[in-house]
């Protein structure tokens, strides 16, 4: 299969301001992140609030800039080019964001913003441009009437759609996911989790699908990448590998903390040790999960594991394993 987008050791370091030290730190939100995303594919890049995942995905969607590496859709790097170079390519690359409060401008209607998106990106009539947003409305679930809408009158769930709607009425060709359910109720979430399979199955769309929640993975993406204070720790083809056999300590406590369906069978261990991913400075060569890792030894300590295969499809980054 055709790779639509790669990224090569990408790197983005910010510095790490202190009030007693002249000499700031600087920290990786992402350290060293190599990812291949298939044409037609659909990708999870799940871990804990703090782990790097949106930064890689602002990154690869070309939103920002990274500090060291390289980005490339379709064969051509988009990570070092101008805003107007950028442009072109901006039609076929699109996020849909966690906040859907975010991406309207209450001054506009919702067919105002979806209408502002095409005409940037093509010269089409009023007409055209009219029937193209009642159109995309309509695929997303929202009838014609929600256009005349100010987002303030929508939902949540009507929102996250029209948000959609916005993403796709140029009909691209990679869409990055960030958090698109994190802000909706359970039923919402699984219409929205729908939705977005249907659209690529009708589309053939190409998904980057970065979530914390491990429980949406399985609704949408073919294969996982776990990542962990910057750095993937573990890649998993869910085509030939279930989730359920993942092995490194940290993606095992992601799914020891998923609530159970019934209260008797929860797993209040893994809830208890789940938190936000903490900082480790570049300087120090470790494994970034050692100080929450039960099985952590000395060489942990010392030694940053790298990627290795342990089967088809699955590979992971653990000295214990």
């Amino acid at each position: 299969m055709e790779v639509l987008a790669k990224a090569i050791d990408i790197r983005k370091c910010y510095i790490k301001q202190s009030l007693f030290f002249r000499n700031n730190e600087p920290v990786s939100a992402v350290n060293g992140v190599s990812l291949d995303i298939l044409k037609g594919s659909s990708v999870a890049l799940i871990g804990e609030s703090g782990s790097g995942k949106s930064t890689f995905g602002r990154i690869i969607a070309g939103l920002e800039k990274p500090t060291e590496g390289q980005v490339f859709f379709k064969g051509q790097v988009i990570s070092n080019i101008s805003l107007n170079k950028m442009r072109p390519l901006r039609r076929n690359i699109q996020m849909i964001f966690q906040n859907s409060n975010s991406v309207f401008d209450t001054s506009y209607s919702i067919g105002e913003a979806i209408a502002e998106v095409i005409k940037n990106n093509e010269k089409v009539s009023r007409k055209e441009c009219s029937e193209k947003v009642s159109e995309i409305l309509e695929q997303v679930g929202l009838s014609q009437s929600y256009a005349q809408r100010n987002p303030r009158e929508l939902s949540g769930g009507q929102r996250q759609r029209a948000s959609i709607a916005r993403a796709l009425v140029l009909h691209p060709e990679f869409i990055i996911c960030d958090e698109p359910t994190s802000s909706l109720d359970y039923s919402l979430r699984k219409q929205i989790l729908t939705l977005l399979n249907d659209l690529r199955n009708r589309y053939k769309l190409t998904y980057l699908f970065i979530t914390h929640d491990i429980n949406c993975v399985p609704y949408v993406c073919e294969s996982i990448d776990v990542m962990y204070a910057g750095k993937i720790i573990e890649q998993i083809d869910l085509k030939k590998v279930s989730m359920q056999n993942a092995v490194h300590p940290y993606t095992r406590l992601l799914i020891s903390s998923v609530p159970a369906k019934t209260p008797d069978k929860r797993n209040k261990h893994g809830v208890e040790n789940a938190g936000e991913t903490i900082v480790i400075p570049d300087s120090k060569q470790c494994c970034r999960f050692y100080s929450r890792c039960q099985y952590c030894t000395q060489r942990c300590e010392n030694e940053n594991p790298i990627l290795k295969e342990i089967s088809g499809g699955h590979y992971v980054a653990c000295h214990m394993i």
